[in-house]
């Protein structure tokens, strides 16, 4: 049932969102026991936002975090549905939107991949408030921010 509620989470967010596919979006964990998304991307000529520094987007930044702190809300609405039928997953999964979040850029997007790491810091029935941090390769921290999530 986990893996499953899972590998929903994961197909929707790969397959059919496509601007998750421009930016190039991975998911390398969806941690079910304590909420945690982590997301990779590696640097592209697309994602540049200043040629002349070659670093990354702040738009690309803000959606990357958006997009992971949203998987670390997806899962908590799962738990949260735990031990109920959960055929509505889909539902939840397109229902669901970002209503409040704030990025602080704390440097430069300079680095070949980044990975993106979110954390549940208050979950509800229907709203979870996410901390989400964005890291070059070489573990620096790029950016963090805190959204909030209206769960369908």
């Amino acid at each position: 049932m986990i893996e499953s509620v899972l590998e929903k989470i994961r197909t929707y967010y790969l397959e059919k969102l496509p601007f998750n596919k421009v930016l190039g979006i991975d998911i390398d964990l969806l941690d079910y026991d304590t909420g945690t998304a982590v997301t990779r991307f590696d640097m592209k000529e697309a994602l540049i936002g200043n040629s002349a520094a070659g670093i990354l987007h702040g738009g690309v930044t803000a959606a990357v975090i958006d997009l992971t702190g949203g998987l670390s809300a997806l899962i908590s609405c799962a738990k949260f549905h735990e031990g109920n039928a959960f055929d509505g997953i889909d539902e939840k999964l397109t229902a669901s939107a970002t209503i409040d979040m704030r990025v602080d850029f704390l440097r430069p997007g300079r680095g070949r991949s980044f990975h993106c790491k979110s954390r549940i810091i208050r979950a509800g029935s229907r709203i979870v408030v996410a901390k989400i941090d964005l890291y070059n390769e070489k573990d620096v921290r790029i950016a963090t921010g805190t959204a909030t999530y209206l769960i369908g």
